[in-house]
């Protein structure tokens, strides 16, 4: 009550009207126990009942930013507001690594502002007490990081760079076999390009699985710089853009031709692979790209064997 009444005395001594709407919202931030912003200030007011257009809160907050009896504050891109005579000052900490935001009040804090002000006769209407550095949370996970040792770390980055290169490169051949499977009116090479396209959508979704599972065990991982080149640039290296799209997918082409392309496309990706595992230095980056390697020597044993039952079966047909 004695909060309303020292409301009601400033619209008196400001000669402005003392209306029901604004001892509703004077009301409802008295009552917060967080910092509402205006959208949430109305849903509150309409929960107890009170439908108060937002004008006539922001005009409501206006008044109490004048009188000191709140105080505004920015908090993840929003304007949001405290009572300043139902709560002690707060020093906001804010994690600069996941962007958290926790606080601390003081009542010593509090007073200390109250005296500073008034010694230097000045009007306070915004304010925002922050230290800036490095939450709970993400201390303990840098603690966990260092924990690991440094070559176990390496190893970790080398992975997630790992599956970010051949993610790129996965993506690559799935946009080229969409792409062509468009481009192609024969039935068969239609459903060829089709089928190869769905093969490249279920290994970017195992990759998928294993780069996120990596990242949620180690969520340190995320901070940390890349250890290999970009990888689009890498990416390029083994399917350059331009060459991809000059690549000439005939309206007629076949399924047995759609095959021998993507045949020569894996073939690229298998030799980059291998070739990319002899120059790194470190035996876990090389340990990873050969089995990247390896996977893909498979798939293209895989198309290779189906292209020469796919050649057998037309010449036996041509034969007859």
């Amino acid at each position: 009550m004695r909060q309303q009444k020292r409301f009601q005395e400033f619209l008196s001594e400001k000669k402005l009207k003392k209306t029901a709407q604004r001892s509703h919202v004077w009301e409802t931030l008295l009552e917060a126990d967080d910092h509402p912003s205006v959208e949430e200030i109305r849903e509150r007011l309409i929960e107890k009942g009170h439908r108060i257009g937002l004008s006539t809160i922001y005009r409501t907050l206006k008044i109490l930013l004048e009188s000191g009896m709140i105080r505004q504050a920015m908090h993840d891109g929003t304007t949001r507001y405290e009572p300043l005579i139902s709560q002690p000052n707060h020093i906001h900490f804010i994690c600069n690594r996941c962007g958290d935001t926790e606080e601390f009040p003081s009542r010593r804090i509090e007073r200390l502002i109250a005296a500073e002000t008034e010694k230097y006769e000045f009007q306070p209407v915004f304010s925002r007490y922050a230290i800036y550095g490095s939450c709970r949370t993400c201390g303990r996970e840098e603690a966990e990081a260092t924990g690991l040792g440094e070559d176990e770390r390496q190893r970790k980055i080398l992975a997630r760079d790992a599956l970010e290169l051949t993610l790129a490169v996965e993506r690559r051949g799935y946009s080229f076999y969409t792409n062509a499977s468009k481009k192609t009116r024969d039935p068969g090479g239609r459903r060829m390009f089709e089928e190869l396209a769905a093969e490249e959508a279920g290994h970017m979704d195992r990759l998928r699985g294993e780069y996120k599972a990596l990242l949620a065990e180690h969520r340190w991982l995320r901070r940390e710089p890349a250890r290999l080149p970009v990888s689009r640039k890498i990416a390029d290296r083994i399917f350059p853009e331009r060459d991809l799209l000059s690549i000439d997918v005939r309206d007629a082409m076949t399924h047995v031709e759609a095959l021998h392309l993507a045949m020569d496309i894996e073939r690229k990706s298998h030799k980059f692979f291998n070739d990319f595992a002899k120059q790194l230095d470190d035996p876990r980056g090389r340990k990873i790209f050969r089995e990247f390697a390896r996977e893909e020597r498979s798939h293209l044993e895989s198309l290779r064997d189906e292209y020469e039952r796919l050649v057998e079966a037309e010449n036996a047909v041509t034969d007859a």
